[in-house]
């Protein structure tokens, strides 16, 4: 999406001579960076600070499984009674569609010309790159990171729907009561028909049947909750097995020790240990990812990820200790909600500043 905003921006740069449009644009970025920032810094966060498989090569969707999710052009015209997914563009949108002959030749409105031809072209070739055949050649690497071809009609979705909106508006000039009936009645017969579409499957397994979190050795294999691992760290994926076995409890990986009185509930742990020698690893029942704080004897200290892929300690003298576990988050995912939030209200207070100079431009005059 960025890539395409970007294209937009460049098609309209000179516009950007304009100061209050540019001073606009650049306050849009900023509330944009702010906005999204409970997103985008965490994200980094683990990016710089752990190893997961989303990052790696590959992971999210090879070349060859990415064009085996293309789509054949009939499975965008029709739903087989056989297809578990609808991928159909649709009667109502390839009629508007069809409308852009007659919108193009009675003149769009020059205002919107230019955005009118970009979201054409984007939407038509969002729906041309879902298609199986369609080469994307060294681009093919960028797009994998969204898994399946057949996600680009969302793409699709977005753009035609504005560009059918524009071809109604400028045939139909005089919109009223009567219009907005007949498409509604449209628009509600074909819901009505897609209705037999919708798969119905007694012998479909509840979720509740599987455990979550359940895992397996093959990494095709779909993980309850986790989709095929790919949000993991690649430690966990390299340890599957490992992980299936693993009991529900706290493991010394290193040195000698007992553990007492393990109590698990959700992202909170305690438990006693006697610890026999120096250098002794504790391994958790939980999965690593940053924001886990381990509390031994009243004091914090710094955990890490053990070579299975879950979080550890490091405790350096024999002692007697206990052990309380928590996940609270990090500082920068703390601060990155902070930011979105303080994002949110500046844009409120900015809608609601422009508005009132319009209402007080639209008095004056």
């Amino acid at each position: 999406m960025a890539i395409m905003a970007s294209i937009y921006v460049v098609l309209n740069i000179v516009k950007l001579k304009d100061k209050e449009i540019l001073k606009k644009f650049i306050i849009n970025i900023i509330l944009i960076v702010c906005i999204s920032a409970c997103f985008w810094m965490p994200m980094l966060e683990t990016y710089t600070f752990a190893e997961y498989e989303v990052y790696q090569d590959n992971s999210m969707a090879t070349e060859e499984s990415f064009y085996q999710s293309g789509l054949d052009i009939q499975d965008l015209l029709f739903t087989s009674k056989d297809a578990t997914h609808v991928f159909e563009i649709g009667i109502p949108i390839l009629i508007m569609l069809c409308l852009s002959i007659f919108a193009i030749r009675k003149r769009i409105n020059e205002k919107y010309k230019k955005e009118y031809f970009l979201f054409l072209t984007l939407g038509l070739l969002s729906i041309l790159i879902t298609i199986k055949e369609f080469p994307l050649g060294p681009f093919s690497n960028l797009f994998q990171i969204i898994q399946f071809k057949w996600r680009m009609l969302l793409f699709a979705n977005f753009f035609l729907a504005i560009i059918c909106g524009i071809n109604v508006g400028t045939l139909i000039k005089n919109f009223n009561i009567k219009d907005i009936i007949v498409i509604s009645t449209i628009s509600i017969l074909y819901i009505i028909i897609l209705i037999p579409f919708i798969p119905k499957n007694s012998k479909m397994v509840e979720i509740d049947e599987y455990t979550i979190g359940q895992i397996t050795e093959n990494k095709g294999d779909v993980i309850t909750g986790m989709g095929r691992g790919e949000y993991l760290p690649v430690s966990i994926n390299q340890n599957r097995e490992y992980v299936r076995e693993r009991e529900d409890t706290v493991y010394i990986t290193k040195g000698n020790g007992t553990i007492k009185d393990v109590e698990k509930k959700g992202q909170k742990l305690s438990c006693t240990a006697d610890v026999m020698d120096n250098e002794t690893i504790f391994e958790f029942p939980y999965i690593y990812y940053p924001g886990y704080e381990v509390i031994v004897n009243g004091e914090q200290i710094k955990s890490f990820e053990s070579e299975n892929g879950f979080l550890a300690i490091l405790l350096s003298e024999s002692s007697d200790v206990h052990i309380e576990v928590e996940y609270a988050g990090t500082k920068a995912m703390f601060f990155s909600k902070m930011i979105s939030i303080i994002g949110v209200i500046i844009l409120i207070i900015d809608i609601v500043y422009e508005k009132k100079g319009k209402n007080k431009k639209s008095s004056i005059a």
